[in-house]
């Protein structure tokens, strides 16, 4: 009876936050409620996932929808020729490819944090991955003056997609905060694989080096150069990818000073 009630408590208050007291015992019950106390932080995960989800892309979707369409209203009553039609027309695809951009990202946080981003770990060389994410950037970022202190032949088990977006990531924020300098690292100590970006940069202040790997938080007006635009998500995104890996990421910053993002990971 004390399981039933309980059981319908929680069925009946909706409260996925509640679990299963029936006091100590090891028998066939206890075991169950045991069961059923797994299940329900499962589904206050899943429900949790999916509540911040939603949240999250009904406020960052509300800027770049009210562009587009202001800029249709603005076209149907001002543009009149071919190359006004043509600058509306960029403003929204710019804007709709940002959405994209931003849906694809909510979605693998939200798979992430229910458990089914499935990694797929196989060995592989870091140090290739690292290499070819850094001739990227610096193809893409011509501005940057890049240097790289890559140690070769470091491996281990990683999703090689995941390590990827990550290093991408990490070197796409330093271009986008830092200065004209961007140095990026890779070496093997101590049964553990380290992975920094460094950036000369005006640095991020004490009291907000936290924030950074919140989702959606900006740097201040001061720090935002921005050339390429943000939606916050980068550096939430590396230290989720980190997570997978059993990895941490830790900064090191001070104004003026540029940043340190690092990487560490247990090499098998």
């Amino acid at each position: 009876m004390r399981f039933r009630s309980a059981f319908n408590l929680i069925g009946q208050s909706g409260d996925l936050s509640r679990r299963l007291d029936i006091g100590p015992g090891d028998d066939e019950i206890h075991m169950l409620a045991d069961s059923f106390n797994v299940m329900f932080a499962r589904l206050e995960r899943n429900f949790e996932s999916e509540r911040q989800f939603t949240s999250d892309a009904s406020h960052e979707l509300r800027t770049p929808t009210a562009v587009i369409i202001s800029q249709c209203e603005y076209a149907q009553e001002h543009d009149a020729t071919p190359e006004e039609f043509q600058d509306t027309i960029a403003i929204i695809k710019r804007q709709a490819r940002r959405m994209n951009a931003m849906v694809s990202q909510l979605l693998s946080f939200a798979r992430m944090e229910q458990g089914t981003q499935k990694v797929k770990l196989e060995h592989a060389d870091i140090s290739d991955i690292v290499e070819a994410v850094c001739e990227e950037q610096a193809e893409l970022n011509p501005e940057v003056d890049f240097q790289c202190a890559i140690d070769p032949g470091i491996c281990s088990n990683v999703d090689i997609t995941l390590m990827s977006r990550l290093v991408e990531n990490l070197i796409t924020n330093a271009c986008k905060f830092g200065g004209k300098h961007v140095k990026v690292g890779l070496y093997e100590e101590e049964g553990q694989i380290y992975l920094f970006v460094r950036d000369d940069g005006i640095g991020i202040s004490p009291e907000n080096q936290k924030k950074v790997w919140d989702r959606f938080w900006q740097a201040e007006p001061s720090r935002s150069d921005n050339r390429q635009g943000s939606n916050g998500l980068g550096l939430s995104m590396v230290r989720e990818i980190a997570k997978l890996h059993r990895g941490e990421m830790s900064l090191q910053s001070a104004p003026r000073q540029g940043s340190t993002f690092t990487l560490k990971m247990p090499k098998e």
